[in-house]
This record gives structure tokens, sequence and C-alpha cells, in this order.
């Protein structure tokens, strides 16, 4: 008897392990709910109780299509998604950037249920959040797009925000030196429109594949089959020389327009600030593909999905690039705190004094958003801010263990950088100096292991 074929890993297979986690992880809303607003308040009232599930909206008011938004704001749902422990999800995220599947090319697949084509396209349809109040429009927040270089047509995907500003009309931003941007550059020069997918409700090993920080000329669809373990189905698209994710919930093709720059923004980015209002490209729908009953994905901005969902690629490559430097390096963190960009905990066990400052350079030479990195000893656990603060407060004498270096290129994000990110950056040595650690107060290991608190407390 041939053995059925395993169903392919996609946002619902990701939203039936959630509903097995209970309300900590998962909440359905049945109550009608504006995404104008009201949806992003509910999320900020869970957030005041420490509070992050992934939450799923049945009835938008106005729309006939749900929602599911917060999807990637905890660690533990991202380890989910990868199938391991939460302590495991840097590793595992770092063995699977490089055990690569390349994508399979299906005939169909759920994403082609129903088509709009031409002037049937309507943006309206779907219900896009407005979340804050410097918002002067709606705003694709969870798009992944799927580009190929006019060049090399190496395929790109990458995260980037959509403005809704007509039935067909989006208006995006295209970070400086990012893939994407390349890729627009390229089509410009030759006075062409860049092709693109804008690709909605995804598994969310997907999302942080897509992610990835790999060179130019890898395709990243390869990369998301490694962090799946399995190979993308993929299907063409109707209007663009492209191909998405047969088993995607949403799928909008267009094509940046060429020399065309219009006003986006205000928009509420990973600082928890807004940026303002500035010449950004133009996008232009030629069509929407989607499921019979699509389910709309969100990003909450500005908090902790936005922010950790980056994090974790992050982590990866300042990890690799430290442990160049210092062997000994055991794990690097980027709090939330820091808006996972900013800050980053790097433990290690250093053979000599200098590896401290070597894990420092390699780290701000790997990720030039950050601006504060704290270097603790092997007996911290940089998840735990108490102990990263505990060790600060033991083991750091500000005259003797600060490095200060200004002038230095960081994130135009930071509302506390000068013109053009240009920032001070500054380091911290927070492990003990020149002698054996003190021993810290614990009880025997094998007691701890022993002792279960719901053996004693009722």
């Amino acid at each position: 008897m041939q053995r059925k074929k395993p169903r392919p890993k996609d946002l619902r297979s990701f939203i039936k392990q959630l509903e097995l986690q209970g309300a900590e992880e998962w909440i359905r809303i049945k109550r009608k709910v504006s995404p104008k607003y009201e949806a992003t308040a509910i999320l900020f009232k869970l957030e005041e109780q420490a509070k992050y599930p992934a939450v799923y909206f049945e009835n938008l008011d106005g729309f006939a299509i749900p929602a599911i938004t917060n999807v990637h704001a905890t660690r533990k749902r991202l380890a989910l998604a990868l199938e391991v422990e939460e302590g495991e999800l840097v590793e595992e995220y770092k063995k699977r950037e490089n055990a690569r599947i390349s994508p399979e090319s299906v005939r169909e697949g759920p994403v082609k249920e129903v088509i709009h084509v031409g002037t049937d396209v309507d943006l309206n349809r779907l219900p896009l959040f407005t979340h804050f109040d410097i918002n002067t429009a709606p705003y694709v927040t969870a798009g992944i797009v799927v580009a190929k270089d006019p060049l090399s047509q190496v395929r790109n995907l990458s995260f980037n925000r959509g403005m809704l500003v007509g039935k067909n009309r989006l208006h995006t931003h295209l970070a400086p030196g990012m893939h994407l941007s390349r890729c627009q550059r390229n089509a410009e020069e030759r006075d062409q429109p860049l092709e693109i997918a804008i690709v909605l409700g995804v598994h969310p090993a997907f999302s942080i594949g897509a992610l990835a920080l790999v060179p130019f000329d890898v395709d990243e669809y390869d990369v998301i089959g490694g962090m799946l373990r399995e190979p993308v189905p993929l299907v063409k698209c109707e209007t663009v020389d492209l191909e998405i994710p047969a088993n995607a919930e949403i799928v909008l093709e267009g094509k940046i327009l060429p020399h065309v720059r219009e006003d986006e923004g205000p928009f509420g980015e990973y600082s928890g600030h807004s940026v303002g209002v500035d010449k950004h490209h133009v996008v232009e729908i030629t069509a929407v593909t989607q499921r019979r009953s699509p389910i709309y994905q969100d990003v909450f901005t500005g908090h902790s999905e936005h922010r950790l969902m980056g994090a974790i690629p992050r982590e990866s490559a300042i990890f690799k690039a430290v442990k160049t430097v210092a062997p000994g390096t055991r794990a690097v963190h980027m709090p939330v705190s820091g808006c996972c960009r900013f800050h980053c905990y790097i433990s290690l066990d250093k053979r000599s004094e200098g590896e401290v400052r070597n894990a420092v350079f390699a780290a701000l030479a790997a990720d030039l958003y950050l601006k504060l990195v704290v270097v603790v000893d092997g007996d911290i656990d940089v998840y735990n801010e108490r102990e990263v603060l505990w060790a600060m407060a033991n083991r750091f004498q500000a005259d003797r263990d600060i490095l200060v270096i200004p002038n230095c290129q960081g994130s135009e994000i930071d509302p506390s950088s000068k013109k053009g990110g240009i920032t001070t950056k500054m380091a911290i040595d927070a492990t003990q100096k020149g002698k054996e650690l003190p021993k810290r107060l614990r009880v025997p290991q094998a007691v701890a292991e022993r002792i279960k608190l719901e053996d004693y407390i009722e």
C-alpha cells in the first residue's frame, strides 16, 4: 500500500498546532471587531498583561475575510514552528539556513482557487489593518515580496510594507542596500518595471526563512525549504513571470513602477516610533489570487512580533561572526527591550582578556544596527535580562570596562541617531577579570532537577 504524502506545512497546519497550545499561545475572537484601531487595541491590552498570543479575528467589521495576527510574537511559537525546544531555536535556525532544499513546481494549488485579474482587482476586499493613530491609510504588513533580479534571474524574498492608496495601488518602502532594492534598481536602470508577487498567509518557518541574511545570489526559496524541511511547492503567477507558494492564503501580483515615487507613511516601525512621510516606490497590482475562503495575515508592527521575527536571523548571523573570533561563544541574544535590533548580549568562555573586544567588533561588523553590545561569561543566561544585569552589577567597572565608538553608521529608524542614522556605539565588558569566577549561590543540580513545584504546592 502506497503511503500517503504528508500535507505541506502552511499557515493552516500551524494554526492546528496552535489550537492545541491553549490561550497562552492562541486566542480566537468571535465578536465583531474593526480592523481600524480596534484589533490593535486588543493586542495592546493583551501586551499590557504580558500576554502575546496569536489572535484570530473571525468577524472583522465590513469584511468577509477573517484575519490572524501576532503569530511570530514569542520565541516559544517560533520554536514550535521549527519543531524544537525554545532554547534550541537559534541553533536550529543556523543549521537549517545551510540545509537548503530546492522548491518543486506544481500545476495548481489552493492559492489559485479564486483569481481576480485586471479591473476585477480590488484591494479594498482585504481586511488591511490600520494599527495606529499616526497611520493615514491601512497597511499590508505581513507581505513577503517575491522578485527576480533582472540580471541574474535569482529569486529574492523579503518583507516589505505596503500602504493602500487605491483599489490596485500600494506605496512601499525599499530599504537602501537590501536585496529587493538592488533588484528594483537593476530594472529601473533599464527603464523597466520590476515584477513582484506579494505573498500573504504562510507558515512561520516560511516567514523567518524569508528573513535569512544570505548572499544575493542565493535563491531564498531554497533557504525556506530548509527551514520547512520540505520543498516549497510553487505555482506560476497569472500576470507576472514569477512562482509563488501554492499553499499561500493570498497573493498580490504586480509591478514596481520605474522612476515613480509618491508619498508613503507615516508607519509604525520596530523602534516603537513612527517614521514620517517620504517619497517611496509605487506598486501597481495586476492580479489577486487566493484560496476560496482565505485567511488574511497581519504583523503587529512596532511590537514584539515585528521585532522578534527579525531577531532570529540576526542572532544567527552575529553568532556565526562572533564564534569565528571567539570559539568559546555560547549564545547571542537581541532582547525585545532593545527592539531586537539595537542591543545584543553575548555569553562566552573567554580564553584571554582580548577576546572580549574581538567579540564586540565582530558583532558590530555583522549588524550595523547594533549600538550596545554587552559581553558576559558563559555562566550567564543571556536570555534572562536579570542575569545580564546581575553580571553588570558584579563584574563590571565603568572606568575600565566601557568602550565608546562615536560617529558610526547605525539605523535611521533609531530616533536618537543623527541625520542618516549616524550613532555612537558602546560595548560593556561584564565578564570576570583576571581571576577564577567566584562561586554563585545554588543548590546541587541533582536536587534542583528532582524538585517539581507542582508536587509541593497545590
